[in-house]
């Protein structure tokens, strides 16, 4: 492929190294020598149409393929530095988590060691303390 450019651009330069003579072109009008109205063009005219056409397509085609490679680069560095945060992120919430869940471990170990340890007899007895505050109240309120 880049030997058959470098062929025409050859061909291109050697076409207007030989060119000694200038493109010409004339403009028929309707019903001149032609049963139409156009353009005429020379053969050096025709050849320098020709070959400045398949430059600049070349040259387009250049410019197209490097613009379209640096978005292709771009969106691919975009794309891996989401994935470099997201993991990021991710391996961060995981942390948070583990901390907390071991705080909430911590958080009910030391619960469990301040609490009473025969619950059953502490309300037992404070329904047997309250009775006999309320029976005691009542009986002195009754007494006179």
């Amino acid at each position: 492929m880049v030997s058959n450019m470098f062929l025409k651009l050859l061909l291109v330069l050697s076409m207007t190294a030989n060119a000694t003579e200038p493109a010409q072109f004339t403009v028929l009008e309707y019903k001149a020598p032609a049963p139409f109205a156009g353009v005429l063009f020379d053969e050096h005219a025709m050849a320098q149409m020709l070959a400045d056409y398949d430059i600049l397509k070349y040259s387009c085609d250049i410019k197209t393929d490097y613009q379209l490679k640096i978005q292709k680069e771009e969106y691919e560095f975009k794309l891996e530095n989401l994935r470099i945060e997201h993991k990021a992120l991710t391996d961060e919430y995981d942390l948070f988590i583990m901390q907390k869940d071991k705080e909430i471990d911590l958080l009910a170990n030391a619960l469990k060691k301040t609490s009473p340890r025969y619950k059953w007899l502490h309300f037992a007895g404070g329904i047997l303390v309250g009775t006999a505050a309320s029976y005691g109240a009542y009986r002195a309120l009754n007494a006179r």
